[in-house]
């Protein structure tokens, strides 16, 4: 043999290294992702049927109102969710063997370039972590909460985009959860002085309104937010947030309604005397179901000072309005204030004077709310109707609305109170009396065919 030959043998024998290769991280397992949200759960639940969801997921679509299970769609015997142990314990060694997560200032980083940069998918994964932490068995809260506290002005703003418009429901609310773990923070925002207060205000009375607000947020956390906000100088808070329009009048409402906020403060508040004319600037202009809220919210903590202070605002054409246009639960509020109102001299007179705009929106949109809407819209009709002897100009009003006979014929026949129904009577017997000497046609003029006349 050569010595050529024998190089050539000696080659083969030597293998060249193996390049080095990072071992993957496992792929997670699909038992482990909710079937709701599609995310790792973090609090495994099982329902009767035996499907095991995320608790936070599966109890937003009880609290919805459905009673089947979302993924058999089989009819739930029982709403009891139990703790599925031995998934939470696999899902716990799983994560353990999963690389080092980043720290909760590199996650927020990662956060404001994505939002910067239009990213929702990868906004949307840093929520997702930094939600992951602050859950009550990582107990790294309080290390969330100061990379978030650190650099309030850049991580503010860049979650509240995302609760906004983030792509998935459950993700939106983990962000306003992390807002809520530095919520306190923001207070001073709102009596500080100068310009710089001025840029913050706004960002600082969303993100509380949104924490306030959110269904996700915990009661405890959302009671001591309170706590901080009625500590402060009240008189301050309460300009800062009436000049912040409808997020502002979140804030006053949650006050207003918080066990947490004693009796005294609540007093304060609904006594401020521009407290009635800017929410009904509000309402004027954003159209704001939080601006009813507040008012409402109000008139339940201070009674009839409250009342007339509405009334003297100016609130009846504005109430008319959200009442004829805005959703059903802030209509429905609407109307409840409009009888609040009735109950005074002054506001009865108020109503009178737009009564055409009043019976117009009232009537118009009685048979179109809930059972409660619809007894308030009897409740305001009748005190300024019939109550007292009633004002004349309503009256007509109410008789000139297209089919008012048959509307209230469908609310007496329906499932209401029987002072409702009682009050119903009265307003019927009222409008046929007034089409008569108005000389309007005496026969039964409603197209509610279905329904007797009286």
């Amino acid at each position: 043999m050569d010595a050529a030959v024998a190089a050539q043998q000696a080659r083969r024998r030597i293998r060249p290294p193996e390049p080095l290769v990072m071992a993957a991280a496992p792929p997670t397992p699909a038992a482990f992702r909710c079937p709701i949200s599609l995310e790792v759960m973090r609090s495994p639940v099982s329902l009767p049927t035996g499907a095991t969801y995320d608790r936070a997921s599966i109890q937003r679509w009880l609290d919805s109102g459905h009673r089947t299970c979302p993924a058999t769609r089989l009819p739930l015997a029982s709403t009891d969710l139990v703790p599925n142990l031995l998934l939470r314990r696999l899902i716990h060694l799983h994560a353990a063997t999963l690389p080092p997560s980043p720290s909760p200032e590199e996650v927020l980083s990662q956060l404001a370039a994505a939002d910067a940069d239009g990213e929702p998918a990868a906004a949307e994964k840093a929520v997702r972590s930094l939600a992951a932490k602050i859950a009550p068995e990582k107990g790294k809260r309080a290390s969330v909460a100061t990379a978030v506290a650190a650099d309030l002005d850049s991580a503010v703003p860049a979650l509240l985009s995302f609760a906004k418009g983030g792509a998935g429901a459950d993700a939106r609310v983990d962000a306003v959860r992390i807002l809520a773990t530095v919520a306190p923070e923001l207070v001073p925002y709102l009596t500080g002085d100068g310009a710089e207060k001025r840029g913050r205000v706004n960002m600082a009375v969303e993100a509380l309104a949104a924490v306030l607000s959110a269904d996700g947020v915990a009661e405890e956390a959302k009671d001591a937010l309170v706590v901080a906000l009625v500590a402060e100088d009240l008189g301050r808070i309460v300009t800062t947030l009436l000049g912040a329009g409808a997020n502002g009048a979140a804030v006053l409402e949650a006050i207003l309604t918080s066990p947490a906020a004693d009796a005294d403060a609540k007093t304060a508040i609904a006594d401020r005397p521009e407290l009635f004319p800017d929410l009904v600037r509000i309402l004027r202009d954003a159209a704001s179901p939080a601006a009813i809220r507040c008012m409402a919210a109000a008139v339940q903590v201070r009674g009839r000072p409250a009342r007339a202070s509405m009334v003297r605002a100016g609130a009846i054409p504005a109430l008319a309005l959200a009442v004829a246009a805005a959703p059903t639960a802030a209509a429905e509020s609407a109307l409840r204030l409009l009888a609040e109102a009735a109950r005074c001299g002054d506001g009865k007179a108020a109503i009178a004077a737009d009564a055409a705009e009043v019976a117009a929106a009232v009537m118009g949109r009685m048979i179109r709310v809930g059972p409660a809407g619809r007894e308030a819209a009897v409740a305001a009709l009748w005190l300024s109707c019939c109550a007292g002897g009633g004002e004349r100009r309503m009256r007509e009003a109410v008789a000139s609305a297209p089919e008012a006979v048959g509307k209230l014929l469908v609310v007496m026949q329906g499932d209401c109170a029987p002072t409702t129904s009682r009050m119903a009577g009265e307003l019927l017997r009222a409008v046929r009396l007034e089409q008569e000497r108005k000389g309007m046609a005496a026969a039964y003029d409603s197209r509610t065919i279905h329904v007797m006349p009286y």
